[in-house]
């Protein structure tokens, strides 16, 4: 097993800045704060699945799902509103964030070179300072937290797993030094043949976390690629004795934003990609096997639920950023229009055949800035879904909807 750095780890306890000073330096890197030209809030909700009926009584268990959270000082709103809700809410509840945690690329591994915060070069300060304003943020959380890897979290372009070591060595020392019970981890844990994590979070829930980064990129060497399946076939087979299966992961498998239908020559993160579409093809047979599946994921900077065959699938990755639901130029009230006229473009479906699913399973879209809960009411055996999003300058709740 890899064993943590444990005297950088230590080192670290005493250099972890306090969250005024964190901020202040995150404050420097404004660059990805600036929306898309021509960008727009867009909102779509069908009429398949629409229920307001959700049970007046806290739920028994809340998994909160936000992803994409790597540039915090773009959206303060949504931060001071994620937060408190979840220190107020005094039901038993966990946080997975849905990769790309700190952006543009992660933090430089060689930030543990230094002996003191001091003698970091501003760079470094920078990424690390996005990961603490998150985390010093959960101080006196009382429930768990788990970071997923993303793309950004590799490095866009160079995919350094030194950087994730980076990552989890930060999150283990603030884990260390906060005060209260709840757990807060990075996952998968941190061994080389680690690539997919089951954890239990009740009697009756499980998730399992997946670096989906690691699995798009090796899932054609065969050497490589067993260290993914065979953990993945061992994990769903001890699922099957929960009633809900949660698996987290970075990498959506259909989407109706971005990464579900450009043609870019490198755009080697998109779903119609070779290497993703067989991270795709070995993951969808364990979604159809009768256990009540959700699949969460971020990537794409949107929030989107989906209902394909027999699992349902959440993307919750508008944390930091936002970009737009599906590629078209009529107005954001007119989705259904530019969603009708994709299923209807043959030669675009042809090409992208996952966009047809994505389109046709979509329930609910939009580009706001939010979070997702999934609500579970063990005494009622039902699983309810909310969207909460950043409209007006407000944290309003933009959909419900009933899972299980």
């Amino acid at each position: 097993m890899k064993k943590f750095p444990i005297l950088l780890i230590l080192v670290l306890l005493f250099f972890i800045p306090d969250i005024s000073t964190a901020q202040q330096i995150v404050q420097l890197d404004t660059t990805d704060c600036i929306r898309k030209k021509g960008q727009v809030k867009q909102l779509f909700e069908s009429e398949r699945d629409v229920n307001s009926n959700e049970p007046a009584i806290d739920p028994d268990y809340i998994l909160f799902l936000i992803g994409d959270t790597g540039n915090p000082q773009c959206v303060p709103e949504l931060n001071e509103s994620f937060y408190r809700y979840v220190h107020e809410s005094t039901v038993k509840s966990a946080i997975v964030y849905l990769g790309d945690n700190v952006y543009t690329n992660g933090i430089p591994y060689r930030s543990y070179t230094s002996d003191t915060y001091e003698g970091k070069s501003m760079k470094v300060k920078i990424a690390e300072a996005k990961l603490l304003v998150q985390l010093n943020r959960l101080s006196g959380y009382s429930g768990n937290a788990y970071f997923v890897p993303g793309n950004h979290d590799y490095h866009k372009m160079i995919k350094s797993p030194k950087r994730i070591d980076a990552q989890r060595n930060l999150i283990t020392a603030f884990n260390k030094k906060k005060e209260t019970n709840g757990e807060i981890s990075f996952k998968p844990a941190g061994r080389d043949d680690l690539k997919v994590e089951l954890l239990e979070l009740t009697t009756e829930i499980v998730i399992i976390f997946i670096d989906s980064e690691w699995a798009v990129r090796k899932i054609n060497k065969s050497a490589s690629k067993r260290l993914f399946t065979d953990p993945l076939k061992k994990a769903f087979n001890a699922a099957e004795k929960y009633k809900y299966v949660i698996l987290a992961a970075h990498h959506p498998l259909y989407s109706v934003g971005d990464h579900g239908h450009e043609k870019l020559f490198l755009a080697s993160e998109d779903i119609h990609r070779k290497k993703y579409g067989k991270y795709i093809h070995t993951i969808e047979p364990y979604l159809n096997q009768g256990m009540n599946i959700i699949y969460a994921a971020g990537h794409d900077h949107s929030i989107q639920y989906m209902h394909p065959q027999n699992f349902h699938q959440i993307i919750s990755g508008s944390g930091s950023k936002s970009n737009h639901i599906i590629e078209n130029e009529v107005p954001s009230d007119s989705m259904q229009y530019a969603i009708d006229t994709r299923l209807s473009d043959e030669d675009f479906i042809k090409k992208r055949p996952r966009f047809k699913t994505a389109l046709e399973s979509l329930r609910f879209a939009t580009n706001y800035n939010g979070y997702v809960e999934i609500k579970f009411y063990a005494g009622r055996n039902e699983v309810w879904m909310s969207v909460f999003a950043i409209s007006d300058n407000k944290l309003k709740n933009l959909y419900s909807a009933q899972l299980f």
